[in-house]
């Protein structure tokens, strides 16, 4: 992006400052390419709405984004849109700022857009208990698709986790997964003896394999690593399988993880590390699921709720 032309064919300053600055993000911060490309589109937006105004990125004020966030929505841009663009050029600024290209950093008394939190869907203990009690078969793929349910619902990994997870990564004596999840953040994930039942009968099946890469622990019959798409149409299949009329994916598997350990007791602070998340208030989210639970059983079961008169 450096050097690009405006259309007059002068060299345009800021569109080599969003180019600097998106370089910077791959070289420095090792971002992928589609988070660049987001960045980039989410500059050039904010960019085309200063240049229509006659503004240029070092006149920028605290009261101009606000105004720019006003703009987005009166637009009918979602939350979830204006947050990502808050962000974005945000980052954007602080980096004008670090290197000494702006005199003043216009972001101190800005609020975050606020985004409403959608309650994660997960399984009641009923619900997974029939996708686990599914016929999966004795065969190489039904032992493998069984051992991969039970091991995300006793980890919790993200389908990114578990696609790429290696046979050495696992310490079947202490029962702990090394994981590598966001951003290479290593963790420590525990599983329990019936994930470790069902991972052991799985391993005697894929021993039989000659051929492939048995590197990986979840491959297909020809050896191949299982891509995210194809744990993706496991788990489908093994819904539909088990009857159960709602939407599942790996992630409302993660999910149900959360949600059964929480109201079983345990700590946010435990269920934040065996997540891997780096903030708590992600994990606070599951605070609400928890308390949805709570209403929905309260308004199904206390006499002064019930619509029959006892």
């Amino acid at each position: 992006m450096h050097g690009d032309m405006d259309m007059d064919g002068i060299k345009d300053p800021a569109k080599d400052l969003i180019g600097k600055y998106l370089s910077h993000l791959k070289i420095e911060k090792g971002y992928s390419l589609n988070t660049i490309l987001s960045y980039g589109g989410d500059l050039s937006s904010f960019y085309e709405y200063l240049r229509n105004r006659n503004k240029g990125f070092g006149s920028v004020t605290s009261e101009t984004f606000q105004e720019f966030l006003g703009y987005l929505a009166s637009t009918g841009i979602s939350p979830k849109t204006r947050a990502r663009l808050y962000s974005s050029v945000k980052g954007f600024y602080k980096f004008l700022y670090r290197q000494s290209l702006i005199k003043e950093f216009p972001f101190k008394n800005i609020e975050y857009p606020f985004i409403p939190r959608k309650l994660p869907e997960f399984l009641t203990k009923d619900e997974i208990k029939k996708m686990l009690n599914a016929d999966f078969g004795d065969n190489f793929e039904g032992v493998r698709n069984k051992a991969l349910l039970e091991l995300l619902y006793a980890s919790g990994l993200r389908i990114s986790e578990i696609a790429y997870i290696e046979l050495e990564n696992f310490n079947f004596e202490m029962n702990f997964a090394k994981v590598s999840g966001k951003g290479s953040k290593e963790r420590i994930v525990p599983f329990g003896k019936s994930a470790k039942e069902y991972i052991f009968k799985y391993l005697a099946e894929r021993q039989k394999l000659i051929t492939g890469n048995k590197s990986f622990l979840f491959i297909t019959r020809r050896g191949n690593p299982l891509t995210r798409q194809g744990l993706w149409k496991i788990i489908k299949k093994i819904a539909i399988a088990s009857g159960i009329n709602k939407n599942i994916t790996p992630h409302t598997i993660r999910h149900t993880f959360a949600t059964h350990l929480l109201a079983g007791g345990a700590d946010l602070r435990s269920i934040q590390q065996m997540l891997g998340h780096s903030d708590i208030s992600t994990t606070e989210i599951y605070t609400h699921t928890d308390i949805s639970h709570l209403k929905s059983q309260h308004t199904k079961f206390h006499p002064r709720n019930r619509n029959d008169r006892e």
